[in-house]
């Protein structure tokens, strides 16, 4: 703690954009942009958390987990920039495929392709059927070497 956060009487802080936090949250599972929010105080496109509410959202989200296919396959989308929103099903469809595990999802490729075109056709985006599979099959095989990349 620095003297001048000493003086002030406040316990030490950290700051981050909304857009870090967004891109953080492809990396942690369904549920982190919420803790995140709830833990800190939001102004304007900043979040403000206290170093103790930090180090509990740490200790929560930096501990290693196995990433499912559904969760693999959110990471990759939001990579090209297709995120879930609050009012999307995406967050519990990738927790489906995560819980219904790999074997399934191998077996459920059509299913979760029209899930994926469903969700485009709402969002007003193309999709190409092709590219919806192949998406789905590189999220199961990086579920099944599990990494996160």
């Amino acid at each position: 703690m620095s003297e001048r956060e000493r003086l002030s009487g406040r316990p030490p802080m950290k700051t981050f954009t909304l857009q870090q936090i967004r891109y953080t949250a492809t990396k942690r599972p369904p549920g982190y942009i919420k803790d995140v929010l709830s833990a800190g105080e939001v102004e304007g496109d900043k979040v403000t958390l206290t170093d103790e509410a930090y180090r509990l959202l740490v200790v929560k989200y930096r501990t290693p987990v196995k990433a499912g296919p559904g969760t693999e396959l959110k990471a990759m989308l939001s990579k090209i920039g297709i995120i879930a929103s609050p009012t999307c099903s995406c967050n519990a469809k990738a927790k489906a495929m995560d819980e219904r595990g790999i074997a399934w999802c191998e077996e459920n490729v059509e299913t979760i392709c029209d899930w994926l075109q469903e969700e485009a056709t709402k969002r007003k985006l193309p999709f190409v059927r092709l590219a919806g599979k192949a998406l789905i099959h590189m999220a199961i095989r990086r579920a099944k070497k599990g990494t996160n990349k």
